[in-house]
């Protein structure tokens, strides 16, 4: 039913590379914070809102990998065109009045 008319290679940038390697270096960084955050209770010293700095730190590690994502769609997933095939419109003729 559909056909594939234009399919470009993926463009391989050495810039989006790096930026997702330090993306993914970032959420990592952020994930170990969090978890040793829970492990040792270091939230316990924020006594205004004790659970806000780990909260952060895990909101960072999603805004990353979302960032992340968004790259590695744009600059590694290859842009595809698919063209639909449709039923030729029928027209029937009428006769002027």
């Amino acid at each position: 039913m559909t056909d594939i008319i234009r399919s470009e290679a993926p463009r391989r940038s050495l810039g989006a590379l790096l930026a997702m390697a330090g993306l993914a270096a970032g959420a990592l960084l952020f994930t170990i914070l969090g978890f040793m955050g829970i492990a040792f209770e270091w939230p316990q010293t924020n006594y205004i809102n004790p659970m806000a700095t780990v909260t952060f730190w895990f909101g960072m590690v999603f805004l990353l990998l979302a960032v992340f994502l968004d790259v590695y769609r744009r600059e590694f997933v290859p842009d595809e065109l698919i063209h639909k095939k449709r039923r030729p419109k029928i027209v029937y003729k009428r006769d002027i009045r």
